[in-house]
């Protein structure tokens, strides 16, 4: 019984060293591609931050932009808004207004 025990011990053991080895030789793939795409993207970066540098060299000051885009908002009415000079009805107005007597008023929203 013994010289099987060691036998399937023995077997055990090369299926483990099988495992490990395939395992070591996998992380080993795995480091060198990733070395060798962090050598590309460094390689990249380097290109596409020198273009980015360019670029917003190139590019107005972002105030000056933002100004104009206020005055081109505020100067231009919205055009999906209606155009009104006042109410339309005076008597809406009492909806959205307090009752002159706040105190009396039940209303929580208000």
């Amino acid at each position: 019984m013994e010289s099987s025990e060691q036998q399937m011990r023995s077997v055990a053991d090369t299926r483990g060293k099988h495992r490990i080895s395939a395992e070591l030789k996998q992380l080993e793939q795995e480091a060198r591609f990733l070395e060798e795409v962090l050598e590309n993207g460094e390689k990249e970066n380097r290109s596409d931050n020198s273009e980015e540098l360019e670029q917003v060299d190139k590019m107005d000051k972002a105030s000056a932009v933002c100004k104009e885009l206020l005055v081109n908002t505020q100067t231009r009415p919205d055009p999906l808004l209606p155009e009104t000079t006042g109410p339309t009805s005076p008597l809406w107005d009492r909806w959205f207004e307090r009752p002159p007597d706040a105190s009396s008023c039940r209303c929580w929203i208000l």
